[in-house]
């Protein structure tokens, strides 16, 4: 019996299919027991690590991110977060003298030096303060092989913007202009290439007070940045003032109801995220007003943004103050308040001036 070509066709059709039917079969069971493999291997490794079982991402993040070192850092190591006080209403005029030099070593994290550029020999400068209305007279003076120059947020003449005044080495320039409005706000080298004076270490922190003042507290500085060591475009190590996990090495004291006024600058081209734990804060954005802006625990901060943080810890332990961007906090962008009930051996405790003398000051 004669068989049509449409049928013989269907029947190829059919006998082809099956054997990718067949096929198939073969390669689902075969990726089947694969991946019933990979599963039973990857039972045994959490078996045999158990649920704890944590390898940190990055390094350095496992000698802080849980516990206190045991690696503690001499006191004249730690960059003190003090600011100066207030300056006296009836004083006018405020003058500081700016030392740069080129050949400092500076720890940046445990183990690890650079050589920076730096304002009178601390990364970041000193802090610088004033009052709004008075006058400020900064004196530069250049002990470096390159031109620098001294640029300051805030209002000011031309003349005194620190941009095209290049102090050349061996020289000196005097800054002069009336501060204001009151803030908080950055100073920074800017001579090109710019991005190199200012991640060399040519930067700091200037506290401006309104007219009569803000209501007294404890009070910290505390500016954000980062070291790019091999100039690769990423940042190995991120620090409070200058030096990552040293607040973590060296917690910062307080006491249980002690009002808090910490002021928090950016100055790294990454965008930070100031954040405590176990409390909120009020923020003042940029340090230009007296009430503050909103109650929260994290604000996000671009370069060289700034801001008031106002707060009071009510139970005594360790809290945790970092960025909220986790590489930047286990990088060094972190560290410890250890808050004290201060009804517990207080006399057997060093007054904070006493603490403040053992460690190097603005």
């Amino acid at each position: 019996m004669k068989v049509s070509a449409s049928r013989s066709l269907a029947y190829l059709g059919l006998g082809v299919l099956t054997v990718l039917a067949a096929v198939a079969l073969f390669r689902w069971g075969g990726m089947h027991a694969g991946v019933r493999a990979a599963l039973d291997v990857s039972q045994q490794q959490e078996e045999m690590h158990g649920a704890s079982h944590h390898r940190p991402p990055t390094k350095g993040s496992e000698a802080y991110q849980y516990a206190y070192p045991r690696r503690r850092l001499p006191a004249e190591a730690v960059y003190d977060p003090t600011p100066p006080p207030p300056t006296p209403i009836d004083q006018k005029v405020h003058e500081y003298e700016l030392v740069i030099t080129e050949d400092l070593t500076h720890e940046v994290a445990p183990g690890v030096e650079m050589t920076a550029w730096a304002f009178n020999g601390t990364v970041p400068g000193p802090v610088l303060r004033g009052r709004e209305g008075d006058l400020m007279r900064i004196k530069l003076v250049n002990h470096g092989k390159l031109p620098h120059t001294i640029h300051f947020h805030g209002i000011h003449p031309a003349e005194m913007d620190g941009v095209f005044e290049l102090v050349p080495p061996g020289g000196e320039f005097t800054y002069e202009f009336v501060a204001r409005p009151y803030g908080v706000f950055p100073y920074h080298c800017h001579s090109m290439p710019t991005n190199q004076h200012i991640h060399n270490g040519l930067y700091g922190m200037m506290i401006i007070d309104p007219r009569e003042g803000r209501p007294p507290m404890r009070e910290l500085a505390m500016v954000m940045s980062a070291f790019d060591l091999d100039r690769d475009g990423e940042a190995d190590f991120y620090a409070w003032n200058g030096k990552a996990f040293q607040y973590a090495d060296h917690p910062i004291e307080l006491e249980a109801g002690e009002k808090v006024r910490m002021y928090v600058m950016n100055i790294f081209d990454e965008s930070m995220a100031p954040h405590i734990h176990g409390n909120m804060f009020n923020l003042i954005r940029s340090g230009t007003a007296l009430k503050p802006h909103e109650l929260t625990d994290v604000v996000s901060l671009g370069i060289a943004e700034r801001a008031i943080l106002e707060f009071q810890y009510d139970h005594p332990g360790p809290y945790m103050f970092q960025c909220h961007f986790t590489e930047h906090m286990e990088l060094g962008l972190m560290g410890w308040f250890q808050v004290r009930d201060p009804k517990i051996n207080r006399a057997a405790r060093p007054t904070r001036g006493a603490v403040a003398a053992d460690r190097v000051g603005n």
